[in-house]
C-alpha cells in the first residue's frame, strides 16, 4: 500500500477529493480551476489531473466503476479502494515535510480536512510539532545585517504565529464568536489596544510603533528580549500601558 509520504500534492489532493465524493475527472479539475476555491490555493490543470488519476488506479488506490453520461464522451465514475481511504487519511494527516511546502501542501490539506469535517487543530499540532527545531533556529536572533538571514527570521516567526493562530480559530471559543481576554488585570488606567506598525531591533533595546485607531501614533522602547518572548511583529493586536512617560506594551 502506498504511505502517504509516497503521494505527491496532485496524487494526495485527487484522492482525497475522491473519497469526499467527486466521481470523475471533470469534477476534480473543476474543484481545483485557478478560479475555484481550492483552485485559489493551488491549483491543476486538467491534463495533469487525469493524470494524477491514471497513477492513482495503477497502484489501486481508486477504481473505476461504471460511466456517467456527460457532455461529450461518458466519464469514468471513480471509487476509493480499501488501501485508497486509508492512503487518503492518512495523508490528510501528516504533515508537510519542508517549510516552503507549508503555502500549498498545509493549506490544501487544512482546507481538505474543513472540507470533509475533520478538525484542522491536530494536523496544525503535528505541523508546529514536524518543524519546531528549524522555526527555533531560523527565529533565533542573530548579530548581523545580512538581508537573508532577517528574511529567515522573520518568515519563521511568520509560519509559527500563523499555525498558533489558524490553531485557535479552530477552537470552540472562536468557533463561537468569544473574544479571549488576558487574566492579567493591571493597575494602569491608560490602557490602548493598538496595532503594530513596525518593530525595529537594536542591540539591547527595541522600537516598538504602532497607530490608534484615529490616526494617532505611539512609540514603546522595550528590551529586544522582551520582543522576542511576545513574539512582536507588524500587525499584532496588542495593549500599549502608558505609566507616567513610560509605555509597557501587553499581548494575551
Amino acid at each position: 500500500m502506498a504511505r502517504a509520504a509516497e503521494l505527491s500534492l496532485a496524487e494526495g489532493t485527487c484522492l482525497v477529493l475522491v473519497t469526499q465524493g467527486a466521481e470523475h475527472g471533470w469534477a476534480i479539475g473543476s474543484l481545483l480551476a485557478p478560479e475555484a476555491e481550492l483552485g485559489t490555493i493551488w491549483s491543476l490543470s486538467r491534463p495533469l489531473t487525469y493524470r494524477a488519476i491514471e497513477q492513482l488506479v495503477e497502484r489501486k488506490l481508486i477504481a473505476r466503476s461504471g460511466t456517467e453520461e456527460g457532455r461529450g464522451r461518458d466519464r469514468s465514475i471513480l471509487r476509493a479502494t480499501a488501501a485508497g481511504n486509508r492512503a487518503a487519511s492518512a495523508w490528510l494527516a501528516s504533515p508537510a515535510v519542508h517549510l516552503r511546502d507549508l503555502r500549498t501542501e498545509l493549506l490544501m490539506k487544512l482546507a481538505l480536512r474543513r472540507r470533509g469535517g475533520l478538525a484542522i487543530h491536530t494536523l496544525l499540532d503535528a505541523q508546529e510539532a514536524a518543524l519546531g527545531a528549524a522555526l527555533d533556529a531560523l527565529s533565533a536572533r542573530r548579530g548581523d545585517d545580512d538581508v537573508v538571514s532577517l528574511w529567515r527570521q522573520e518568515n519563521a516567526r511568520a509560519v509559527r504565529r500563523f499555525l498558533r493562530r489558524a490553531r485557535d480559530l479552530g477552537s470552540a471559543a472562536a468557533a463561537s464568536g468569544e473574544t479571549v481576554r488576558s487574566d492579567v488585570r493591571l493597575s494602569a488606567r491608560n490602557q490602548l489596544r493598538v496595532t503594530i506598525d513596525s518593530v525595529q531591533h537594536g542591540g539591547v533595546m527595541a522600537s516598538v510603533k504602532a497607530a490608534l485607531p484615529d490616526g494617532q501614533r505611539l512609540t514603546a522602547a522595550i528590551t529586544s528580549d522582551a520582543v522576542d518572548e511576545l513574539d512582536l511583529a507588524a500587525g499584532d493586536e496588542v495593549l500599549m500601558i502608558v505609566k507616567s512617560t513610560e509605555i509597557m506594551v501587553a499581548k494575551p
